[in-house]
């Protein structure tokens, strides 16, 4: 203990040490001003306010002069005189003008100038950017989250500083009264901030090759739990049946600024692409193109270091679109971007308010620009709330052009070292280069204080203790189970609500299911899942289980049993009107073995062996509103009854699939080249007195296209054949998703005129596409371009030769994007009209969801 605060106390004193200036800045109102900008004058360097308008600037001890700006405000100088004793604060009020215009007069002659000296960086560009080929450098980056009231002006300090010794004295209080503890987030929920701290080596090459081995990594938040008791796999019910996940890892949506690339704002390049924080690519005021979108303006000019700067005001033409606005400052004669102090426009994010980028460079190489510093600064509304996000990167240690080992850039984008997570105090002490304001130390000692009980049985129990504990609605609601998170193990019944299966096969069911999973030292997982039913009606008796054991988790190797005698959908894909009629189940006793894996990287296989006995449920008692409600689709699909014994094999290959190694597994973040897969299915006669025998194969591939600032687009193409069908069942056949009355089904994996229920036993071929166009036209048009609705268009056929058969739709609709807290929709109306060999066309309208994976940063359609 003794150690542990010695090295606090000299923590702090080592904190002190450097010379800041911190404050705030309002308006003569006294309300804040956020985003304002606080730069050392004649020289690039300066930081931004957050939207409480505090700020917080580190400087060497010395005199300097300060610029307080802020558009629509006139500017302020302020001379300080700096020690590293103790921080300078500042209280900074800011008048309003209406034609604030910088240092110096803005005028028809300054405009031309500026555009004069725009068209030279344009030129120049390039050149700077061509004459980079690769470099290395070191990388520090802090990112953190404050969550604050709406209405909370003021920064209260003292209710920090009173928290955290609330919240310490919280922990140490184990045993009072036996009463359970309140949840230790609970302490900081309002001001509350996440806090990461990395280092890494990074590494880049042309086109746009990132490798990051982080040497460090700390995420002082510390209060997710180690094991959260979810595997590596999930079993869907209804769906297109999927062996390649995702992803594998999570993340805070609200960490929009996370790694290399996320940060990888290069004003050198035409076109910055950013899916997390807009949907289309924004446009660099140095694009080729640039003049068409912006105006420059002169705003000041002064000499730093000798060499004289030009600052340059950026306005863009449209306030929707995917562009900036704010200060770019230029060299004079080498016409090189030297810093970047720039907003985003508002109409065009998807999680922000308001998002701030400051970005200095450096001539780190004769001809060569390069970020060394690199700042970020953003606000998300979250119900009564604004979570405050800031990102501060500092690069150093160059080297450019140079020679790296061979397979550097490999699919492996990132990789975390074993001891990375286990870097102490002394270590951020000794590499850090920046400073840390009061709030953000005071959350490092508190966290680190608390590092050891976060690993205790006495936490980990605590955050069981929620999950564990059982009363009325336990039984009610959320269901009765048990989680220990010291032995990784988790069992889990259902509530009485989903016990209760009013519209079952044959009328009221009552199902008891429930799950076991544990989690090994070596990272094997164990999952189990159960259900068996009661049908009142029927008197029948009904259910499933299935046993997996995941060995391998780099490779996602898994063996999966299942075994049970259950009603079982026919088509798992159909139209929602169809499929839970009753036409779309049979009664299926089924023993099947599944093994999964990666075969190599990005190549995934399953094979499957299944021995059915597969009977109709024509004898069963119906139901009378199925009835009314299915009308003719309900009447049970009719079969003799049969044995099945089938092998299927899966391959689905991403091509130079990218992924991340942590905590010794692999997060896979998907290809930009397109998803290529195969089925073979084989009905295997003889084998167990199966009767059928068949062949079947299946072979597609799928893409999304990034066009630019012209919109996404995402298609499929799918082609299957039985080229076996001496005894092809019904059930067997290739069943497509059908089409549902209003709702515009994924246009990818799906027709929307095409039927309710169709399917094949011969040869098909199948292509679907749909484009975004991300408000290419809309985003251009005063006052529709307020409005964020974008458009969306697309189509697709389906043909079976041998039956003369032959479907082709058209669609047209209008889209908004809607944030719902950390999701975001994609709302659609579309316009639909088809025409085949079957039906005469028609016009019909409906609604889309797409929901948006924050991880992968990609729509579902």
């Amino acid at each position: 203990m003794r150690f542990a605060a010695t090295i606090l106390f000299f923590f702090a004193f080592w904190e002190l040490k450097a010379a800041v200036v911190k404050g705030t800045i309002t308006d003569e109102q006294g309300g804040p001003i956020p985003y304002a900008s606080v730069f050392v004058k004649n020289s690039t360097y300066g930081v931004t306010a957050d939207l409480k308008g505090y700020f917080f600037i580190e400087l060497k001890p010395g005199q300097y002069t300060l610029i307080f700006s802020c558009i629509s405000y006139e500017n302020l100088e302020r001379t300080v005189t700096l020690t590293d004793s103790k921080p300078l604060y500042l209280n900074i009020i800011l008048k309003e003008s209406a034609t604030q215009i910088g240092e110096i007069s803005i005028t028809s002659g300054n405009r031309d100038l500026a555009k004069d000296i725009m068209k030279k960086v344009i030129d120049k560009r390039g050149e700077y950017w061509g004459n980079i080929e690769n470099y290395k450098c070191v990388t520090y980056q802090k990112s953190s989250l404050e969550k604050v009231l709406v209405k909370q002006p003021k920064i209260d300090s003292a209710k920090i500083k009173a928290d955290s010794v609330k919240r310490a004295e919280l922990l140490r209080d184990t045993t009072k009264s036996g009463k359970k503890k309140k949840d230790i987030n609970e302490v900081f929920k309002d001001g509350k901030l996440n806090l990461i701290e990395s280092l890494s080596e990074t590494y880049f090459a042309k086109p746009g090759l990132y490798k990051e081995i982080i040497k460090g990594y700390h995420d002082y938040a510390a209060t997710d739990p180690p094991w959260d008791g979810k595997g590596a796999s999930q079993t869907l019910e209804y769906g297109e049946h999927e062996i390649a996940p995702v992803y594998y890892g999570s993340s805070n949506p609200y960490l929009l600024v996370s790694d290399a690339q996320t940060s990888d704002f290069n004003f050198y390049r035409n076109q910055i692409d950013m899916p997390s924080i807009c949907p289309k690519p924004l446009l660099t005021p140095a694009a080729a193109t640039a003049t068409l979108a912006y105006s420059y303006d002169l705003a000041g000019t002064f000499y730093e270091e000798g060499k004289k700067i030009y600052k340059i005001q950026v306005k863009p033409f449209y306030k929707e679109e995917s562009l900036f606005n704010g200060y770019i400052y230029i060299q004079d004669s080498t016409w090189a971007i030297v810093s970047v102090d720039l907003n985003v426009n508002s109409g065009a994010l998807l999680f922000c308010k308001d998002f701030k980028i400051m970005i200095n460079y450096s001539e780190v190489a004769p001809g060569v620009f390069l970020p060394v510093r690199r700042e970020f600064t953003y606000t998300i509304r979250e119900g009564a709330y604004n979570i405050l996000g800031n990102t501060r990167i500092n690069h150093s240690a160059y080297a450019v052009n140079t020679t790296f080992p061979d397979k550097l850039f490999n699919n492996e984008v990132k990789r975390y070292e074993d001891d990375a997570f286990d870097k102490d105090s002394l270590f951020w002490m000794a590499q850090r280069p920046i400073q840390l304001d009061e709030k953000e130390l005071s959350y490092i000692r508190t966290t680190d204080s608390i590092a050891n009980y976060y690993k205790s049985p006495e936490f980990l129990a605590e955050l069981d203790s929620s999950f564990n504990e059982i009363n009325v609605w336990s039984f009610l609601l959320n269901g009765v189970g048990h989680r220990n998170r010291a032995r990784k193990t988790e069992w889990y019944f259902e509530p009485l609500i989903a016990q209760m299966i009013f519209f079952g096969v044959g009328g009221y069911h009552h199902r008891l299911g429930g799950h076991f999973n544990k989690e090994f030292d070596n990272a094997f997982y164990l999952e189990t899942d159960g259900q068996i039913d009661y049908g009142f009606l029927n008197k029948d008796v009904r259910g499933k289980m299935g046993i997996g054991l995941t060995y391998v988790p780099k490779r996602f190797i898994r063996t999966f049993i299942r075994f049970g005698d259950y009603y079982d959908m026919i088509n798992s894909y159909a139209s929602l009107t169809s499929a839970f009629s009753r036409s779309n189940y049979v009664r299926n006793k089924e023993f099947s073995v599944a093994q999964r894996m990666e075969i190599v990287n990005g190549l995934f296989g399953e094979l499957t062996f299944e021995f059915s006995d597969q009977l109709p449920i024509t004898g069963m008692k119906l139901e009378q509103w199925s009835q009314e409600l299915f009308d003719t689709i309900n009447t049970p699909t009719d079969f003799t009854r049969y044995t099945k014994a089938e092998l299927k094999l899966e391959l689905k290959y991403r091509i130079r699939q990218k992924y991340v190694i942590k905590n010794k597994k692999k997060i896979i973040l998907g290809s930009k080249w397109p998803e290529l897969k195969l089925i073979y299915r084989k009905g295997i006669p003889g084998l167990l007195n199966s009767e059928v025998d068949f062949d079947y194969i299946e072979i597609g591939t799928t893409d999304e296209m990034n066009w630019g600032r012209f919109g996404t687009s995402k298609w499929s193409v799918l082609a299957g054949e039985f080229f076996n069908r001496r005894n092809l069942r019904e059930l067997e056949h290739k069943y497509f998703r059908g089409s549902d009355q209003i709702i515009f089904s994924d246009p990818v994996r799906s027709f929307q005129l095409l039927g309710v229920t169709f399917k094949t036993d011969q040869t098909y071929f199948r292509a679907n596409f749909i484009h975004h166009f991300e408000g290419l036209i809309g985003n251009k048009i005063p006052g529709i371009s307020k409005l964020r609705i974008t458009s969306a268009a697309g189509g697709g056929v389906l043909m079976i030769p041998s039956q003369n058969f032959s479907h082709v739709e058209f669609y047209l609709g209008l889209e908004r994007i809607v944030r719902i807290r950390k999701q975001l929709f994609r709302f659609g109306i579309f316009a639909v009209t088809a025409d085949n060999t079957l039906v005469n066309p028609k016009l019909t309208y409906k609604i889309g969801i797409s929901f948006y994976n924050t991880f992968t940063r990609k729509w579902d359609y």
